[in-house]
This record gives C-alpha cells, structure tokens and sequence, in this order.
C-alpha cells in the first residue's frame, strides 16, 4: 500500500459525493418543475393533481437543504469579502478558519434541530396526501451534513488562496 492511495481514496469518496449531490439536486429540480407545471396545465384543463402543490412544496424543501452545500461549493452562496480581500495569507488563513468554525457550530445546531424536528415527523402528517412528515424533515440534518462536509473541503481546497481575489496581497 503506497502513501498516494488513502488519499486517492479519499478524493474518489468526494468525487462520489459531490456527484451525488449535484445529480439529487437535478433530479429533484426537475420533479420540481414538473409538478408546477402539470398543477398549472390542470387548471386550465379544469382538473387538479392536489398532491402536486404539496408534492413541489416538499421538493423545494430537498432542494434547498441539499442544493446548499452545491450552491457552497460553486461559490454561489452570500459572503462579505471586503476585509478578508486586502488580508495576507496567515491573517487569511486564520479567518477561514474562524469563518468555517463558526459556520459548523450554527450547522450542529440545525443538525440537531432537524433530528429533534424529523422525530416529531413520525408523529405528523402532511395535510393533502396524508403521509408522515418525516421524510420531508429528515432533509434537514442530510443537507447540514452535506453543507458541513462542504465547509470543510472549502477550507481545505482554498487554503493556498482562502479568498480569492486577494492574489496580490498573499505574495
């Protein structure tokens, strides 16, 4: 066993991951889609699908938990990057870390307010289609799980270049 392969492992496992991800975030994206709009050909047609509110309502919620950690990973989420532009690279370094640390806490707390939320969801049923909420709730600590994963990477890929567009300021 050479020194290359744990770490091999370990990009194949992120690759894994990430194609994961993007593929669920596409495929609910689309059932999303689908739904509204076979909800909005019907009431032209004078018939309605109840269950396809509810149903595109639910995707929604998937896609936001889960598309969160792509949307991370693509630099697609809200930052203030004004300070840490101008910063060098320790100084850098040490914000994305406290950045990335005090990202993880608030996502163990959801973490675990979506454990406590999806056990409540054995007890609950969704209004229209009658089925028990938890599948909806569970995506919640999924999602947190993925969004903390992602935070962790970022850390990791960006740590020659925590912030980009600081290149002048880290040589």
């Amino acid at each position: 066993m050479t020194d290359d392969q744990p770490a091999g492992s370990l990009h194949k496992f992120i690759a894994a991951y990430r194609y994961v991800a993007d593929r669920a975030v596409m495929l609910i994206f689309g059932f999303m889609v689908i739904s509204v709009v076979v909800e909005v050909i019907g009431r032209y047609l004078n018939f309605t699908i109840s269950h396809s509110v509810e149903t595109a309502t639910f995707a929604q919620i998937w896609l936001t938990t889960i598309g969160a950690s792509v949307a991370l990973r693509h630099g697609s989420m809200f930052a203030l990057d004004t300070l840490t532009r101008h910063l060098g690279l320790a100084l850098a370094r040490a914000f994305s870390i406290l950045i990335a640390a005090f990202s993880l806490i608030l996502i163990t707390v959801l973490i675990y307010g979506g454990v406590i939320l999806t056990q409540s969801g054995f007890h609950q049923l969704s209004p229209v289609m009658q089925m028990p909420m938890w599948p909806i709730f569970i995506s919640l600590p999924i999602g947190m799980v993925l969004l903390g994963g992602e935070v962790i990477l970022q850390v990791i890929e960006k740590w020659q270049n925590p912030f980009p567009g600081n290149e002048e300021e880290l040589t």
